[in-house]
């Protein structure tokens, strides 16, 4: 019988070269890691939509071209906020500055964050530029939340 994955499985699942959040001194370097790791899959699916606007350009469909540069755009911007999104001081960290259920919410909004980036990423080949749009802004959404949470410490 498999066990349930809790928060901590499935972040980790999520970050190459995982050692744990639970770590005092790793918790900064995990959090930098995941960071990475989700503005390297907004890349790919940038990459995704460069060929997909190339598609366009050799069908000479002008208006999907432009719709998919749009979406492309939100994404470059949408990358550079993932991959330098705040993630506090040192202190922040700290075992005695937040408690566990703050740093579980962090977790949480974490997650939250990977799996937004990564609906995104599976659905750029089949989805319309509107449908991209959509699910960037609710990653961006999911981006804000995280932020503004760390943002209150």
């Amino acid at each position: 019988m498999d066990k349930p994955k809790n928060i901590f499985d499935k972040i980790g699942a999520l970050i190459p070269g995982y050692r744990g959040y639970a770590e005092r001194d790793g918790r900064r370097n995990c959090d930098k890691l995941l960071r990475v790791s989700l503005a390297d899959n907004i890349a790919a699916v940038e990459k995704v939509l460069y060929e997909r606007i190339n598609e366009a350009i050799k069908t000479k469909d002008k208006d999907l071209m432009r719709s998919l540069e749009d979406c492309r755009k939100q994404l470059n911007t949408f990358n550079s906020r993932v991959r330098y999104a705040p993630y506090g001081e040192t202190s922040f960290f700290a075992d005695g500055q937040i408690k566990e259920d703050e740093l579980l919410n962090i977790y949480q909004l974490d997650l939250d964050l990977a799996e937004n980036i990564n609906v995104l990423s599976s659905k750029v080949l089949p989805a319309d530029p509107h449908e991209l749009g959509s699910l960037t802004k609710k990653a961006k959404e999911s981006l804000e939340k995280r932020n503004s949470y760390i943002n209150e410490f």
